[in-house]
C-alpha cells in the first residue's frame, strides 16, 4: 500500500531500480494528483500554461522509461537577477535534457535554477538526481542531505543517500540509512526493502512488526450451525466481540527468515455456544532473485469452537511475486491437510487454496485486483443431513483501493465475492450454494513513535438457496500497529 506523499509542492515518488542492481536504479518522479500548498509570500504563483505542462509531463511519467527526475515546480523562489518564470522555465529545460539522457544539460539548467531558487526542495530535489546520474556522488549527498530537514522529502532522502553510499562501497552507512526508509510503510520502503535484498543477507533485517485490534459485531444468524441443529440462545441474532493481533519478527538465520503469529477470538453476548478462537503460525524464507520476490512457509492452524478443538491443519504457503510493465503480479499457493477433533471428524481431508492478483497504480491511487479459489476434500462421506462441510469448492473476485488522503493517513476500500458450492451425491438432499458479499474500509493514521492507529469497517451478506444459511454480519474495529 502506497503511503502518504510528500507534503511539498512537488511530492517525489520512487521507481524500482533497474534489474538486479543498485548501480541504475531509476530516480524518484513527482505527481501533481494532489492540489498544491499554497505558494509562500511574495512567490508567482504557476500559471496555466506551467498548470498545463505538469498534467502533461505527470501522464508521461506513468510510462514506463528510464530515470526521470522530478518535474517543474509549482513556484520557485524569485531572485534579483531570475524571475520565477526563468527558474520554471530552466527547470522544463532541464527536465527535457534529463528525459533525453543528456544529464549534463540537465545538470547545467538545474545549476542556473538553484543559482536563484536556492531553498526550494524540487530544484535541490533535481539537482541531486542529475549529479547522482553523472556519478558525481558528493554533490549528489550533499543535495539529499539537505533535504532531510523537509518533513516531506526525508524518507526519499534516505534512500537515495542509501544508494550513494552503496555505490561509494560504504555498505554499513547503506544498510543504514535504506534501514530507515524501510520502516516507511508506502512505496520508499518497499524500494528501501528491496534495495537491502539486493546488498545481501546481511542488510535483510526487516523491522519487527506487530498489531492488535478489538472491536465489536453483530450477526444477525448466529445460530445456525447444520441444517437440523440449533445451538440454543434467546435469539438467533446476537451481538459479539472481536479481537485480532499478528506479530511478525524476523529471526537471526543466515537470509530472510521470519516467524509470523496470528490470533483471532471472537465472543456472542448471548451465550458461549459458539464462541471461536484460532492460533496461526507461520515460518516463512523469502528470497528476491533478479527481478522475483519468492517466499516458502510452512504453515499451521489450530481453530477451537466454544474452547474445544475443532479443527488442526498443517500446509505450505508459497508466494511470487514479478514486476510486470508498471504493475506488479502475485500468485500464492497453500495446500494444506485438515484433521478434525471428535464430533468434527467429518471435516478431515485436504485443503488447496490459490491466489492471482496484480498490483497498480491508477488517478493516484494503489490498486489491487485479483481472484480467490479454494478446494476442499472434506467430507467425503455424507453423514446425517449436515451441509456446511460437504467439500465446498469456493471462488470469487476481489477489489482494493488505497489512497493517501494526506502525509501519514491512508483510506483503503476493500470488495470480495465469493461463490461456495457444497455438492453431494445424495439425490434426495439440495445441493448447498451461497454467494458472500465482502465490504471493508479502513483509515491508518502514522503517529511518532513508529505507530499507526487503525480503524476498520467490515460487512459481510451471504445470500444462500438454504435460506437458513442466510446471514448478515457487521464489524467495527479500531487498533494500533507497531514497529521497530
Amino acid at each position: 500500500i502506497d503511503h502518504a506523499r510528500p507534503n511539498t509542492n512537488q511530492r517525489p515518488r520512487a521507481a524500482l531500480p533497474l534489474c538486479g542492481t543498485l548501480s541504475m536504479p531509476k530516480a524518484a518522479e513527482p505527481i501533481s494528483d494532489h492540489p498544491p500548498m499554497p505558494a509562500a509570500a511574495g512567490v508567482i504563483r504557476m500559471p496555466l500554461v506551467m498548470l498545463v505542462l505538469v498534467v502533461l509531463v505527470t501522464l508521461l511519467a506513468s510510462l514506463p522509461a528510464d530515470a526521470r527526475p522530478a518535474d517543474v515546480p509549482v513556484a520557485a523562489e524569485a531572485s534579483t537577477t531570475v524571475s520565477a518564470g526563468d527558474v520554471e522555465s530552466l527547470m522544463t529545460e532541464g527536465v527535457d535534457a534529463y528525459r533525453r539522457g543528456d544529464f549534463h544539460a540537465a545538470r547545467t539548467a538545474f545549476e542556473a535554477a538553484a543559482a536563484s531558487a536556492p531553498n526550494d526542495p524540487a530544484v535541490i530535489f533535481n539537482l541531486s538526481l542529475a549529479r547522482y546520474r553523472l556519478g558525481e556522488f558528493a554533490g549528489a549527498r550533499a543535495g539529499f542531505e539537505q533535504l532531510l530537514n523537509n518533513d516531506g522529502m526525508r524518507t526519499i532522502a534516505h534512500y537515495h543517500l542509501g544508494l550513494i553510499a552503496a555505490q561509494t562501497n560504504d555498505l554499513a552507512q547503506a544498510r543504514a540509512l535504506l534501514a530507515t526508509a524501510a520502516a516507511d510503510s508506502g512505496r520508499v520502503g518497499d524500494l528501501a526493502r528491496a534495495a537491502l535484498g539486493r546488498l545481501g543477507p546481511e542488510a535483510a533485517a526487516r523491522p519487527v512488526r506487530a498489531y492488535v485490534m478489538a472491536g465489536l459485531g453483530f450477526d444477525d444468524n448466529r445460530n445456525r450451525l447444520d441444517k437440523s441443529v440449533v445451538i440454543p440462545g434467546r435469539d438467533p441474532e446476537a451481538a459479539y466481540t472481536d479481537l485480532v493481533a499478528q506479530a511478525l519478527a524476523p529471526l537471526p538465520w543466515q537470509g530472510e527468515y521470519d516467524l509470523i503469529a496470528t490470533l483471532y477470538r471472537r465472543d456472542y453476548e448471548t451465550d458461549d455456544a459458539l464462541d471461536q478462537s484460532s492460533l496461526q503460525l507461520a515460518l516463512r524464507k523469502t528470497w528476491q532473485p533478479a527481478e522475483w520476490r519468492l517466499a516458502a512457509a510452512l504453515e499451521s492452524e489450530s481453530i477451537l469452537l466454544r474452547d474445544l478443538s475443532l479443527v488442526q491443519s498443517t500446509g505450505l504457503g508459497l508466494e511470487a511475486e514479478h514486476r510486470l510493465g508498471p504493475g506488479t503480479v502475485r500468485l500464492r499457493y497453500q495446500p494444506a491437510q485438515v484433521q478434525a477433533e471428535g464430533d468434527f471428524d467429518y471435516l478431515d481431508g485436504r485443503r488447496q487454496r490459490a491466489m492471482l492478483a496484480h498490483d497498480s497504480n491508477l488517478a493516484g491511487m494503489s490498486v489491487r485486483v485479483g481472484w480467490e479459489y479454494e478446494q476442499s476434500g472434506q467430507a467425503d462421506d455424507l453423514e446425517a443431513d449436515i451441509i456446511y462441510g460437504q467439500a465446498p469448492h469456493r471462488h470469487g473476485p476481489f477489489l482494493r483501493l488505497s489512497r493517501a488522503l494526506r502525509p501519514g493517513l491512508l483510506a483503503t476500500a476493500r470488495a470480495a465475492l465469493r461463490n461456495s458450492r457444497y455438492d453431494s451425491d445424495d439425490g434426495l438432499m439440495t445441493d448447498r450454494e451461497d454467494d458472500l458479499l465482502q465490504l471493508g474500509l479502513a483509515l491508518r493514521l502514522s503517529v511518532p513513535g513508529n505507530v499507526t492507529l487503525l480503524v476498520e469497517y467490515r460487512y459481510q451478506d451471504n445470500q444462500s438457496n438454504v435460506p437458513d444459511y442466510d446471514y448478515d454480519r457487521t464489524t467495527i474495529l479500531a487498533g494500533l500497529e507497531w514497529r521497530r
